[in-house]
C-alpha cells in the first residue's frame, strides 16, 4: 500500500504498470465528497486520457480506478486543492516513461538560437524564433519547426481561435490530441487538433531532440494559450 498527496498543478510520473492489475483509490482526509475535490483532474490510462471521475467507481469517501497490466498511467491533479490517492501494490519498480520534473531543479537556460542551429537542421528563411529553456521554435510564413529537449514535453494546453496540425519530422515523442494518447510515432505521422482540444508533444528520448513541423488554421496568437499542465512552469512574456 502506497499513499501519495499531490498539490494543485501537480502530476506524478507516467509509468507503466507491471504485470499484475493496480487498484487506485482516490481519498479524502476530511471525508467530504472527494467527486468535486477530483472532478477536473486528469488521468492518463493506456491510450486514454479522461477525468478522474469519469472514469473511477465510487466507493463511500472515493474514487477507485482500476489499472490494467501493462498500461501505463499518471495523474494530474488539475483541482483547486490538494488530491490525495493510494495504490494497492508497491509502485517503485514501475517503469518511468516520462518525469514531468527530471530538470525541475536545473539550470533553466535558454536555448541559443545560433548554438543551436549548428548542431540541428533549422532550414533557412525562418522570420521568427522563440526560445525556451525547454524548446525551440522557428517560425515561417507558412509553418513552424518546433524542437523539444530529450526527456521533457510542452504544456498540456488547448486554444479557442486556433486549429493546429502536426507532423512528426524527427524522433519518437508522444502525442496527446483530445482524449487520445499516442506512443511510439514514427517520422511523417500526422495529427490534426481541433479547436478545444487537449493536446501536447512528450518527448521520452533520453538523448534526443525531436522535430515537430506545425501548421495552423484560424487565428494564430501566442496569449491563445490555456495550459492546462504546466509542469515546466513557463509564462507568456
Amino acid at each position: 500500500m502506497q499513499t501519495i498527496t499531490l498539490q494543485p498543478g501537480r502530476g506524478t510520473k507516467l509509468y507503466k504498470n507491471n504485470d499484475q492489475i493496480l487498484n487506485v483509490e482516490f481519498i479524502s482526509k476530511d471525508g467530504k465528497n472527494i467527486g468535486k475535490q477530483i472532478q477536473n483532474s486528469l488521468m492518463i490510462i493506456g491510450n486514454l486520457l479522461g477525468k478522474i471521475g469519469h472514469l473511477g467507481i465510487a466507493s463511500q469517501n472515493g474514487y477507485k480506478v482500476k489499472i490494467k497490466p501493462d498500461d501505463q498511467y499518471m495523474i494530474i491533479n488539475n483541482s483547486p486543492k490538494e488530491l490525495n490517492f493510494k495504490f494497492d501494490n508497491d509502485i517503485s519498480d514501475h517503469e518511468v516513461i516520462y518525469d514531468p520534473y527530471l530538470y525541475e531543479d536545473e539550470d533553466h537556460s535558454t536555448v541559443d538560437p545560433e548554438v543551436f542551429k549548428k548542431d540541428h537542421p533549422v532550414p533557412d528563411g525562418y522570420i521568427d524564433i522563440l526560445p525556451k529553456w525547454y524548446s525551440i521554435k522557428f517560425t515561417y510564413p507558412d509553418e513552424n519547426y518546433i524542437f523539444i529537449r530529450p526527456g521533457l514535453g510542452i504544456s498540456l494546453q488547448t486554444h479557442k481561435q486556433r486549429e493546429e496540425h502536426w507532423e512528426v519530422v524527427r524522433g519518437n515523442p508522444i502525442i496527446i490530441s483530445g482524449s487520445q494518447i499516442f506512443y511510439n510515432t514514427q517520422p511523417g505521422d500526422k495529427f490534426d487538433i481541433p479547436l478545444g482540444d487537449l493536446h501536447t508533444v512528450i518527448n521520452d528520448s533520453k538523448d534526443e531532440w525531436i522535430l515537430i513541423k506545425e501548421k495552423y488554421s484560424g487565428h494564430f496568437d501566442e496569449e491563445d494559450i490555456e495550459r492546462v499542465f504546466n509542469p515546466n512552469h513557463y509564462v507568456s512574456k
